[in-house]
């Protein structure tokens, strides 16, 4: 009776630790500043972004199609600048967020600067990335100015595009299954 006793108050433990877990591992899923997080359907979104100016089906040069809302001078709080603002979604699901800012608004330094707070930028692990490219570039061509900020579930891709007048920043949800 004292072994059953004994199993059966480990298996609660056992069965009260995976709760935990579970819910340690809900609480880390990123969340952006207005509630927006990856995984989120188009309605969803917009429930919260608003109305999109389009919703476009992006059509890459690679195996990857793209449900896309896109709003114009969305006016980002942390820098206090317009940027062009695109949510891509695979299978109904966001996966990517994408923010153009115009140099002419803040530099790429300033960008950068900011970004850094997340970690240090290195030079892009395009394997890493998979067929996230093509949320960063429809072709899956990325500007010669690109660097990434990665942890276990995020890819943050910063470009300077070739002309010189738009930053890009676009965050990549590592974890969602079109990028193998």
């Amino acid at each position: 009776m004292k072994k059953l006793i004994s199993v059966l108050t480990a298996l609660c433990l056992l069965c009260a630790a995976f709760a935990a877990l579970a819910e340690a591992a809900e609480a880390t899923e990123p969340t952006f500043s207005n509630g927006i997080s990856f995984g989120m359907t188009v309605d969803e979104v917009k429930a919260i972004a608003g109305t999109p100016k389009d919703i476009d089906t992006e059509h890459t040069h690679g195996p990857v199609t793209f449900t896309k809302l896109e709003y114009e001078k969305v006016n980002d709080p942390k820098l206090n600048v317009p940027a062009d603002q695109d949510y891509f979604f695979v299978d109904g699901k966001l996966v990517a967020i994408s923010f153009e800012y115009k140099t002419k608004d803040i530099s790429y330094d300033a960008v950068k600067e900011l970004l850094s707070g997340y970690g240090e930028f290195t030079a892009a692990d395009l394997v890493l990335l998979g067929n996230g490219i093509y949320a960063v570039d429809d072709d899956g061509t990325p500007e010669k100015s690109i660097l990434t900020l990665t942890d276990d579930k995020i890819m943050i891709v910063l470009e300077l595009d070739d002309d010189g007048d738009d930053i890009d920043v676009t965050l990549v949800d590592l974890t969602a299954d079109y990028i193998k």
